[in-house]
């Protein structure tokens, strides 16, 4: 039961925090540029309508209603969480503007992996595409399963890895993030960040908390991250006031989390100023609770990568030490996931071609040259949150935030894409 437990925990990881259905206890971009756009006809659409936009991302200038009808669902290995019935809504949101039958939407497999791997060569025969959220362990069996049916499919919320060899090579084309280049920029976010959140202390009185889950990779990689920032940013608070509160010890939830740095707040009773990084939105959640508990929240700051939890406190007009985070609305994430599936049923592009300029060259090959897509994220605070959100309605034709402003906003407010970075091959 913990390796399944776990293995649905990598499984979550990817996204964690920026849809999750959290509970309600009571922008500025930090990514910019843009890839350059790849007009190309389509391989399965009517002859004339020509994309104007990147071929794998949605293009609101295009007929998608000329072409073909495609049919998609969505497996996933357990929807267990919240996260995966809206990730189903974003992914109907896109199929209506895309001419896409969604009518199956999630397929929940309810734990049962075994029955997961067994329905794929039928799935693969009644759908012109698939969405997986399978479990991270298992899609070198997906791969295996799948090729010989011709079927595209694309991953999600994991990446799609082989995990028997040591450099886990992709087995499709992911969008997502550098979890360790995640962990760094908060470091040296929180510490750059502290006197704007709590102003006139000196660094010297503040102590550092990273709340983890050290059992899988794509959470620890953010707290090793964070880690080496302050390190570098100040070598002292690195070695002497510098804590993990390791949720290992139970499961991956804010109850944890509010034990483990109660924890660390009791043994360090002399430090009354924190800076904490939540890693996702329930650990931000249970961190922010200890420090209620304890009489210290005046005195701190907690940001994580996610905001949904917190996008949901000041909706409810609730402000605390929770005070930021750096988000990205799920319409924005799984526009490219979508997008690249669209593209492969239609004949646009392969998984192997798709991206070219996001080949990251270090990425062992043996299975193919997939790209490794890396997706924006901004800063959000309470006095612009809405702002940004309500940008992202508008820039995905959709009505998820319709109560917030839209004075002043188009699709450019912000940028949906982020600069290449020079390890890849372009």
């Amino acid at each position: 039961m913990k390796k399944k437990v776990l293995a649905l925990i990598l499984a979550l990881v990817m996204v964690a925090a920026f849809v999750a259905a959290c509970d309600s206890d009571p922008a500025e971009e930090t990514t910019g540029g843009g890839d350059a756009t790849t007009p190309a006809t389509t391989g399965g659409g009517a002859e004339g309508n020509v994309f104007t936009g990147e071929i794998g991302m949605y293009d609101p200038d295009y007929n998608y209603n000329a072409n073909q009808r495609y049919k998609v669902a969505y497996l996933v290995s357990n929807n267990s969480s919240g996260l995966y019935t809206a990730t189903e809504a974003s992914f109907a949101h896109w199929s209506s503007l895309m001419n896409i039958d969604f009518s199956a939407g999630l397929i929940d497999f309810a734990g049962d992996n075994d029955a997961m791997m067994a329905q794929l060569p039928q799935l693969a025969r009644d759908y012109d595409g698939l969405l997986m959220d399978a479990d991270a362990t298992l899609y070198a069996r997906v791969n295996e399963i799948m090729q010989p049916t011709g079927t595209p499919w694309i991953s999600f919320m994991s990446t799609a890895r082989d995990y028997a060899f040591d450099s886990a090579p992709l087995l499709c084309p992911n969008a997502g993030f550098d979890q360790w280049d995640v962990g760094y920029m908060f470091g040296e976010y929180l510490y750059d960040k502290a006197n704007d959140f709590v102003p006139g202390i000196a660094m010297s009185e503040f102590g550092f908390i990273s709340v983890d889950y050290s059992g899988v990779p794509a959470i620890h990689d953010r707290e090793l991250g964070a880690f080496t920032a302050i390190q570098a940013k100040d070598p002292d608070m690195a070695a002497n006031r510098y804590f993990v509160a390791d949720t290992v010890s139970g499961w991956f939830d804010a109850d944890t989390a509010q034990a483990e740095v109660s924890a660390v707040l009791a043994m360090n009773p002399n430090i009354r100023y924190w800076l904490v990084f939540g890693e996702i939105d329930d650990l931000a959640q249970g961190a922010k609770a200890a420090l209620r508990l304890a009489g210290l929240a005046d005195n701190s700051f907690v940001t994580t990568f996610g905001g949904s939890a917190l996008v949901n406190q000041w909706d409810s007009g609730v402000q605390n030490c929770f005070k930021s985070a750096f988000y990205l609305p799920q319409t924005v994430f799984t526009e490219p996931v979508i997008g690249a599936l669209y593209a492969f049923m239609n004949g646009d592009s392969t998984p192997t071609e798709i991206w070219p300029e996001w080949q990251d060259a270090r990425e062992d090959t043996r299975f193919g040259t997939y790209a490794t897509r890396k997706l924006p994220f901004y800063e959000i605070r309470f006095e612009d949150y809405k702002h940004m959100l309500a940008w992202s309605d508008i820039y995905a034709n959709s009505n998820l935030f319709p109560t917030y402003p839209r004075e002043g906003i188009t699709r450019d407010t912000y940028s949906a894409r982020v600069e290449i970075p020079p390890e890849y091959k372009g």
